[in-house]
Formats: C-alpha cells, sequence, structure tokens
C-alpha cells in the first residue's frame, strides 16, 4: 500500500486509513463477506454494501484488487510447480483450468448468494436501460438466479431449496428461500412472488408439458391428453376470461357534496322562516312532529337532551 496515501472519507461515510486500505486488500484476497468486513471494522454494513455495490468506489476497488492479487499468487504458484513437474500440481492445474473456462468460478457465484440488496440493484439496473457496468458480486448474483431457475426448472421448489441449504452453498433455510423467490420474480414478474408470476412459471411449465406431450403421441387419445394440457394452461393465464373493464379516471374521482339548511348557498332564495312555521303548524300531526320538524328548518333551536331522549325512547 502506498505509504503517502491520505486517510479519506468515503461516499457513504467510512474513512478510510493507511491501516484499513493494508486489511482490505488482505480480506479481498480472502474474499471475506461484506457482514464479516463490518463486523471486524465496526462499520455500518448497508453503508458497505453500497461500497461494494460501486465499482467506482475506493473499498470496492481495494477488495477486488486483493482478490484479484490472491488468486493470483495462488495460481502463480500452482503454475510453477506443474511446470516443475509436481503431478499433483498438474492435476490441480488442469481441473482449474477446466473450471476457468465456465467463465465465472464456484467461489464467485457462491460468494454473491449473501448480498440480499443485489435483487433491488439489478433490478434497477434492466429498469435504467442496462446502462453502464455491474459490479462483479452483481454478475455473479445473475449467474446464481440463473442457477436456480435451472434447477427449479428440473426438481421443483422442495429439492431447489435443499440443496442451497446444503454443502457446498450453506445458506440459512430463510436465505435459500429469498434466493429462490428472487430467481422466479427475475424471469416471471414483480418482487417477492406475486400471483402473476406464479401464474406465468406454471403456465411455462404446462408449455413444456404441452410439447412434450406433442412429441410422444401417436393416438387420438394422446392428442386430446395434450390439447387439455394446453387448456390448463389458458385458465392459469386466465386467457379464457374477458379483460378486466378500466373506468376511466374521471369516472373514479370521489365527488365532494356539500349540505346545507341555508339554501341561499345554492342560489335559491332565503328561506321564509314565518311562512314554513305556519306551513308546520297547519299539519295534521302530534306536537313532537311538528316540533321536530321546526327544530329542522331552523326555526327552533335544537335541545340536546331532549332529543337523544326522544331518540332512546323512539328505539325502545
Amino acid at each position: 500500500m502506498n505509504e503517502s496515501t491520505p486517510s479519506s472519507q468515503t461516499a457513504y461515510g467510512i474513512v478510510l486509513t493507511e491501516k484499513i486500505r493494508s486489511d482490505l486488500l488482505s480480506f479481498g484476497k480472502l474474499n471475506w463477506s461484506t457482514h464479516e468486513i463490518a463486523a471486524y471494522f465496526n462499520w455500518n454494513e448497508e453503508a458497505l454494501r453500497k461500497e461494494r455495490a460501486d465499482p467506482n468506489s475506493e473499498i470496492s476497488k481495494i477488495l477486488e484488487r486483493g482478490y484479484l492479487q490472491g488468486r493470483a499468487e495462488i495460481e502463480v504458484r500452482l503454475l510453477t510447480s506443474a511446470t516443475g513437474g509436481n503431478l499433483t500440481a498438474i492435476k490441480d492445474f488442469s481441473n482449474l483450468m477446466r473450471d476457468r473456462s465456465s467463465a465465472i468460478s464456484k467461489m464467485d457465484i457462491f460468494g454473491g448468494w449473501e448480498d440480499e440488496g443485489a435483487f433491488e440493484r439489478v433490478e434497477k439496473y434492466i429498469a435504467d436501460g442496462s446502462v453502464g457496468s455491474l459490479s462483479r458480486s452483481d454478475q455473479a448474483y445473475i449467474d446464481m438466479l440463473l442457477f436456480v431457475y435451472s434447477l427449479d426448472a428440473r426438481f421443483g421448489k422442495r429439492r431447489t431449496i435443499q440443496f442451497l441449504t446444503r454443502k457446498p452453498v450453506s445458506l440459512s433455510y430463510q436465505r435459500a428461500a429469498d434466493v429462490y423467490a428472487e430467481a422466479v420474480e427475475m424471469f416471471f414478474a414483480n418482487r417477492k412472488i406475486s400471483k402473476d408470476a406464479l401464474r406465468a412459471k406454471a403456465a411455462d411449465q404446462y408449455d413444456n408439458l404441452y410439447h412434450l406431450a406433442v412429441e410422444a403421441a401417436k393416438t387420438a387419445k394422446d392428442y386430446e391428453a395434450a390439447a387439455a394440457i394446453l387448456e390448463r394452461k389458458t385458465k392459469i393465464l386466465q386467457l379464457d376470461k374477458e379483460d378486466p373493464v378500466v373506468l376511466p379516471g374521471e369516472q373514479l374521482d370521489k365527488r365532494i357534496r356539500l349540505l346545507s339548511l341555508t339554501p341561499e348557498v345554492i342560489g335559491l332564495p332565503e328561506a321564509n322562516r314565518d311562512a314554513m312555521a305556519a306551513q308546520i303548524d297547519n299539519l295534521v300531526e302530534s306536537d313532537s312532529v311538528k316540533k321536530r320538524l321546526r327544530i329542522d328548518a331552523g326555526i327552533e333551536d335544537v335541545d340536546i337532551e331532549e332529543y337523544l331522549e326522544n331518540v332512546i325512547q323512539e328505539e325502545s
């Protein structure tokens, strides 16, 4: 590490010193997780996660450099031993080159599964038009989703999650379930396995069954079975139903209603209370009804206690 490198503060508030940079380089070689590094330095884990997700941050670059240096040191030693005729080294080097042809190592993929914020970053990256570049861990995360998606298509949910909780992956059951949900959502719909995502997934599986049934069909009965599978797919996607009617926005606007005993607020002539009182007195009704009408017309004030007592009597 450069002796003259000064202390500095990152965009997410993490202070870096020469000693911390040196330690980060070592932790990069060891491929330490975000949680382990944050716990060691007593840093905010979310801030460190954002640093690692940003390929331009100093912390991200140091960890990347450390990872590559550590891998290079091991592989160069292995190459030297293999060149010198060590049979074990020759075999290990051959296996290494074979694994390298898969474009990304097992440690790259498994190491990226711990990051619970990767889904949102990848989702945003795609939504923004895939402009720029993803960090190495986020690229590994996409490979992981493809891997889980393939396992699910072949073995189903239960066995896929079971695999994720065993070695070499060794995720907790909760994280394995989250990873499975993220894989389904990435390829079928929006977050947390919505019903639309499950419908699309089931329809995709029925589509595979349909093509297999058609390929194997030999009799009319076989083709009927294939048609039944296609019909099930149609029902799952709800293609047999009419599209819901979307009402214009103006019909959904809540209308405001103003109630008032004063007619002049809506442009009518002012009420003649004396004429209203005479009309009420001429009604062939009981005194209690007439009094209620006078109160409603605003001729008499409301006696709250008497009003509540009359209500109780009427209800009983």
